[in-house]
């Protein structure tokens, strides 16, 4: 997951915040990594959310991941570039 991230967005940078893996820009956290034993939560801070649709009343900010194949990193990576664009 690193390195997708860092791939799709080499402007964030990588910083440990309550043991986990965020990614920041302008000090704003973009996304996040959270490990567990059999699965990741891959998710987005609630200021950049490449999702979040205006006038929604719900909108989702975390995935749990439980492999990872070429549309899921499709996916990701294209979440990522839109967050910091």
């Amino acid at each position: 997951m690193h390195s997708i991230i860092r791939e799709s967005a080499p402007s964030l940078e990588p910083i440990v915040r309550w043991g986990l893996p965020f990614y920041v820009k302008d000090g704003q956290d973009v996304c996040y990594i959270k490990p567990d034993k059999e699965y990741l939560v891959f998710g987005f801070g609630e200021v950049v959310n490449p999702i979040q649709e205006e006038g929604a009343h719900m909108h989702p900010v975390a995935w749990t991941i439980t492999s990872l194949d070429e549309a899921t990193e499709a996916t990701i990576r294209g979440l990522v570039e839109k967050a910091v664009s």
